[in-house]
């Protein structure tokens, strides 16, 4: 997947966070470039910031169009969370609802995601 949109969302509770969208297969020209029409795939993750350089960055929330149909993936649960992982969307949910979702959505996501992890 090739990195299409980036938003840095700003510092909440003390960590970095922004959202990254990505499309499938890498585009040619980005400028006339439309996700929902000339990707294969597509999808946005809230990810918190790394501390250092050297460290991974942690997806919280991922939406994407893979296994054949858009879905949530709440990436903050755990392994032996009695809550579903995913949550599968409508046909039609394209790469820009999903970006307006996870926008007016990110800050309860990262208290999920502090919730399970810290």
């Amino acid at each position: 997947m090739e990195r299409f949109d980036s938003i840095a969302l700003g510092t909440y509770r003390g960590d970095g966070y922004f959202l990254v969208g990505y499309v499938e297969p890498d585009p040619n020209d980005k400028d006339g470039y439309d996700p929902k029409v000339d990707a294969d795939n597509y999808g946005r993750s809230l990810v918190q910031k790394a501390e250092s350089p050297l460290d991974e960055n942690t997806e919280i929330v991922g939406m994407d169009t893979r296994h054949g149909q858009p879905h949530l993936d709440k990436e903050y649960l755990p392994p032996d969370a009695d809550e579903e992982k995913k949550i599968w969307l409508d046909d039609d949910y394209g790469f820009y609802q999903m970006r307006d979702y996870l926008l007016e959505n990110w800050e309860d996501y990262a208290d999920l995601h502090i919730y399970y992890n810290e």
